[in-house]
Formats: C-alpha cells, structure tokens, sequence
C-alpha cells in the first residue's frame, strides 16, 4: 500500500481499495423514538462560516475553515454562540516559539469550560501534540502533552477529565498500530487511563485514522458514558466510566460514501445515539436523522426516524444533527442551514 503524509502533524493514512458489497445494503425501518414540533430556533450566519461546527453543553462551537484548520497567533479559531445566537466566546490558540497550530477537535466542559487538541511545531521543526484549556480570556491556560499520541476526537467527561480519541505515532510520524487508542486526561495529572486495542476491532476500519471522509469518526461525552463511533469499520464503542466497562459492539454497515454521508451525531445523557445522514446518490437527494437500535443479536441498526427523511433542496426534515441540549435534538435543515432547530425526543 502506499503511503501518504496528511498535514495533521503527525498523522499517517493508508489509501483503501473498495468497500465490500456487503456495505451496499440501505436501511429502512422506523426508530422507536419520533422528534416533538421544533419549539425553539436561531438564525446565525455563523452557521456557514466554519468547516466544523456542532452543539456541545449550551454551546455551538465553530472552528476551522474549508481547507485548512491551522491556528493564528492573532485572530480566535475558535468560537461559542448560546441557543440565542449569539457569540460568548472567542478563542486564540497558540504557544510561545510556535511557528505552526494545527487544531484536530474542540468540545466544551460542563461550566462551560473550553477545551482544544492540535500539534504545534516549534522553529526547529519539532512537533508537540497536545490538549489544552482555554481561560477566561480566550487564551491558552492549561495544557496536557500527549506527545507520541495524538488526539483526532475530544470530548470532555462530567468531572472535566478529557477523552480523546487517536494513536501514537513514531519518531517518523507513523501510526503505532499496537497503540492503545482511547485515553482519559487530566489537566493537573496528565494521563489517567488509555483504553481500546486494535486487536479487538474491525482492523480494517480503523487504518485510515479519521475516516474516509470528515464527519465518519464521532466521540462524545455524555452522562456516565464515552461513546466512538467508527463508520467505516461499522462499530460502536461505548465506555461506562461508572461501571468501569467498555463494550464493543457491531453495527449493520451503511452503503458506500458515495452514496450516503454522515452529516452529524450525538449522544444524549439517557444513552440514545442519533446521526443525521445524507443520501447524495437519490433524485432528489434525501436527508434525515437516525436512531441506532439494537437488535436481540447485539447488532445496532440505523432506523430512520419518522417524518424526518425528506428531500433536502425543500428545508424539511433534518439536515445536518448538531447535537443534543438534555432531552432536545438541535439540527438544520435544507442547504442554506443558517438556522438551528430544537425537537423534543418523544417515544
């Protein structure tokens, strides 16, 4: 296989041959739960501003921009708006002698507390991966080197410790395959747990580090439990921080990328998991959300959720899933998508 050197510091794929035909199946049933009448909403411009945007914890963040997602030593890369649409917060990512900042994720903690992963190179062309907190005043705080391993996905637990999700990588910038890919992080003690081999997953799936596309890897937080889910290796990996357990289980796999993307996801506290998927191969071309159900087997399946799967040109439905706020789902709808909509879960 060949090798190629993404910009991500550090980071190392490998180029895959088809997906198996067996990825081809389309899921069609209807998820147990429906979404209540939107009840609440903000436009915002902002909403197209960014190459990364979700909710997380009362707060929609932004970061990035389309083709790049490095950092500045002047301007935020970051920013907070509250279910008013409104901007709280700005945030300047960069460390002394840094020539270069790339920033991988972002997620909120439970106050409201900003947290950020990336690499750094200094003017040597030394690169440091790392996970850091934002303060008050919108600029580094505090922060955890994780150097040799580096963090794709974060997202922050009920007691402010990190999660994140990523591998090693060797003094040549390639993957560490035996490396333990799920880590737990405090700001004051550094490394407190690394969970999650390779050997006992889908090996496939999990060569390209973040997926075939942007939105196929998720981690979030919520309630007692990390939740990771793999597209392309069609798995779901789900932590109980309470019970100290960590289940691996198989999800029936999606068609191709070429026909169907994730869009969005999100975990909420009673441990529901919701996608918002788009179905770029239909005339016209569909959107929706959908619920991941467990069978007796085992096995998690995609279940549309109903009155959601609609043309996306029309502004119905569900477009993009932003998040969850406690019982509610946050999403957009249609291609212009600069307004968010709250639904209630309802059975």
């Amino acid at each position: 296989m060949k090798l190629v050197r993404v910009i991500r510091f550090g980071a190392v794929v490998f180029l895959l041959g088809s997906l198996p035909e067996s990825m081809a199946g389309q899921q069609t049933e209807v998820a147990s739960s429906q979404l209540s009448s939107p009840h609440a909403q903000f436009s915002s411009g902002a909403l197209l501003e960014v190459a990364h945007r979700y909710w997380d914890k009362n707060y929609l963040i932004n970061f990035g921009a389309a083709g790049s997602d490095d950092a500045s030593p002047s301007h935020p890369v970051v920013t907070l708006y509250d279910r008013d649409g409104r901007l709280q917060r700005e945030a300047v990512v960069w460390f002394k002698n840094a020539t270069r900042v790339s920033i991988s994720d972002v997620a909120v903690g439970k106050k409201g507390e900003l947290v950020v992963a990336g690499g750094a190179m200094d003017q040597s062309g030394v690169i440091a991966n790392f996970i850091t907190l934002i303060g008050d005043d919108g600029r580094v705080s505090k922060t955890v080197r994780t150097t040799p391993f580096l963090p794709h996905r974060v997202c922050v637990a009920e007691n402010g410790n990190v999660w994140a999700y990523g591998s090693d990588r060797s003094e040549q910038g390639e993957r560490v395959e035996t490396s333990l890919m799920l880590r737990e992080y405090d700001f004051e003690k550094g490394q407190v747990k690394a969970l999650l081999a390779k050997s006992e997953l889908n090996p496939w799936g999990w060569t390209l580090s973040e997926g075939r596309y942007p939105e196929e890897f998720y981690l979030r937080c919520a309630g007692s439990k990390v939740g990771l889910y793999n597209g392309a290796s069609s798995e779901w990996i789900e932590y109980d921080k309470s019970a100290q357990k960590l289940k691996i289980a198989k999800v029936a796999p999606l068609p191709p990328p070429s026909d169907v993307r994730i869009r969005g996801f999100a975990l909420t506290e009673s441990g529901q998991v919701f996608a918002s998927m788009h179905y770029r191969t239909r005339n016209p071309v569909m959107s929706g959300l959908f619920k991941l159900e467990f069978g007796n087997d085992g096995v998690g399946h995609w279940m549309v959720v109903k009155g959601t799967f609609q043309p996306f040109r029309d502004g119905i439905g569900v477009g993009q899933l932003l998040g969850t706020d406690g019982t509610e789902l946050i999403y957009t709808r249609g291609p212009e998508a600069t307004t968010a909509y709250w639904s209630k879960i309802a059975k």
